[in-house]
């Protein structure tokens, strides 16, 4: 497997392409911290030569958004290269604490903030009572689920009022383990590849609908390799929405607000799922574009440990996805809650309100 990571990064020729395209360039205006120099730290990492401070930083500093793959002549996934560098720094005993403890984390305890399993009952609305088996399970993701159970709470309200056949696993239900992934600990991951799949199989469900994107986009395309192929189908909170909404079993009224959709980058670059959120928001409001979005939309710069180990530079870009849409007299309607979440760290009293699709949506319904 290491082997693998170095022969993708052996193909790089430095030529520059994408130097300047990594949010944490645009955050910082640091070569440094841009995509070249990352695979150059790793190319230097594989082959054993000694790197510097700022070698590790480069390597840690990216939330393998996939933004620099579009500029790749030779198509080399950047990403997995980040990946490989970092499970051979971890095996080197050379990644930050933090690195350390999120992971103990989600293995021990089943999410990131290493919350006790009652915490994921928060969001179930009162007097519903999950059926075991159901044709669609709803899975919220810890951000949502634990952290902001209110965005959740708005998903499951909604498809009760759709008369959908649904279920969720409340306590039960378990980190992906993205984190894992990204830090190039493939075998924990397999391991949860394994007990997740197992686990929605065993509700019935055919479809399995997640909020969050970064699930939405493990569960369907890193499960299947780590594991096998799953006996269900899975969707992102958009695509359901966006359907439930045209069959006319949600309708809504025009709220008179401006909103910006914020893309999130596994929903919209691994997955290609650009227009459902769009349409789901023009329903209810006015859609406010961001000047970078679908491919090329802004990272919030969160993901894959670089919130907690550089929390000023990760805080500089969601200041970005702030002010644009208050420049432009608009709300933020998210694709994820884990932006959300985000974001919401860096806000004032005069900022633009972030809300999910779900919270808009149920904000609106017309009676």
């Amino acid at each position: 497997m290491a082997e693998d990571y170095r022969k993708l990064a052996d193909q790089c020729t430095l030529c520059g392409a994408c130097a300047e395209v990594c949010p944490f360039f645009t955050a910082t205006n640091n070569i440094k911290y841009g995509a070249m120099a990352k695979v150059e730290a790793a190319r230097r990492l594989f082959a054993g030569e000694p790197l510097t401070d700022e070698d590790l930083k480069t390597i840690f500093l990216c939330t393998r958004c996939d933004e620099c793959h579009m500029a790749c002549p030779l198509n080399i996934p950047i990403s997995v290269v980040i990946q490989g560098a970092r499970a051979e720094l971890r095996r080197m005993n050379r990644v930050p604490d933090k690195y350390k403890t999120i992971a103990e984390a989600i293995i021990k305890m089943g999410s990131p903030m290493a919350a006790p399993p009652e915490k994921r009952l928060a969001y179930i609305p009162e007097g519903f009572k999950p059926p075991e088996r159901a044709r669609y399970l709803y899975v919220p993701g810890c951000w949502s689920g634990i952290r902001l159970p209110e965005t959740a709470r708005a998903s499951v309200e909604l498809l009760r009022r759709s008369g959908l056949d649904f279920t969720v696993l409340g306590d039960r239900e378990w980190c992906c383990g993205l984190f894992l992934i990204d830090t190039g600990m493939l075998d924990e991951a397999r391991r949860l590849a394994e007990k997740n799949t197992t686990l929605f199989e065993s509700t019935g469900a055919e479809i399995v609908v997640t909020e969050c994107p970064s699930c939405h986009d493990v569960f369907k395309n890193v499960y299947p390799r780590l594991f096998r192929e799953p006996s269900y189908k899975v969707i992102h909170i958009s695509e359901l929405l966006r359907d439930l909404l045209r069959d006319g079993r949600l309708k809504v009224r025009r709220s008179g607000r401006r909103v910006a959709y914020k893309d999130p980058c596994p929903l919209v670059r691994r997955n290609g799922v650009e227009e459902a959120p769009r349409e789901v928001l023009s329903r209810v409001a006015e859609l406010v574009e961001y000047d970078r979005k679908g491919w090329d939309a802004l990272c919030c710069g969160a993901p894959a440990g670089v919130k907690p180990v550089y929390p000023e530079i990760a805080g500089r870009l969601a200041e970005m996805l702030i002010e644009e849409p208050a420049r432009k007299g608009a709300d933020i309607g998210v694709g994820c809650v884990f932006c959300m979440y985000h974001m919401g760290g860096v806000t004032k009293p005069s900022s633009p309100r972030i809300e999910t699709l779900s919270q808009i949506v149920l904000e609106n319904l017309a009676e």
